[in-house]
């Protein structure tokens, strides 16, 4: 047998073990997520409008506290419930008097979790 029959060979081997993973086994194992985040945010002429979109995947309805700080200071609190496999829409108006420039605050607590499982941070200016 040649190099190259006995390269091409080889080849074909590793391609045949690398293919039957990948259908039999994946590579890696995925982390299922409980809960989704998707976030917008907007500039408009005398506001931002920052949206966020909650998907509760957990299995069950879940409680929520919502909380926009600025400077250390919450300036606005919501308590939700959302059912399993549902939606929950919250959209934030930030206004010049609420903070002129600097950090708008996110956070999202599950209830009976002491540490936040949802944190994000927005600059704003307005001009």
């Amino acid at each position: 047998m040649s190099k190259l029959r006995i390269i091409f060979a080889a080849s074909l081997l590793i391609l045949g073990v690398l293919l039957a993973f990948t259908l039999f086994r994946p590579m890696v194992l995925g982390q299922k997520f409980e809960t989704l985040i998707r976030e917008s945010i907007i500039q408009e002429e005398d506001e931002w409008i920052i949206q966020i979109n909650i998907i509760n995947k957990e299995g069950e309805d879940t409680d929520y506290t919502i909380e926009w700080s600025t400077g250390g200071e919450i300036y606005n609190s919501k308590n939700v419930s959302i059912k399993n496999g549902r939606t929950f829409t919250n959209i934030h108006h930030v206004h010049p008097e609420t903070v002129r420039e600097g950090e708008i605050n996110l956070t999202i607590y599950k209830e009976g979790e002491p540490t936040p499982f949802e944190q994000s941070t927005y600059y704003v200016r307005f001009d």
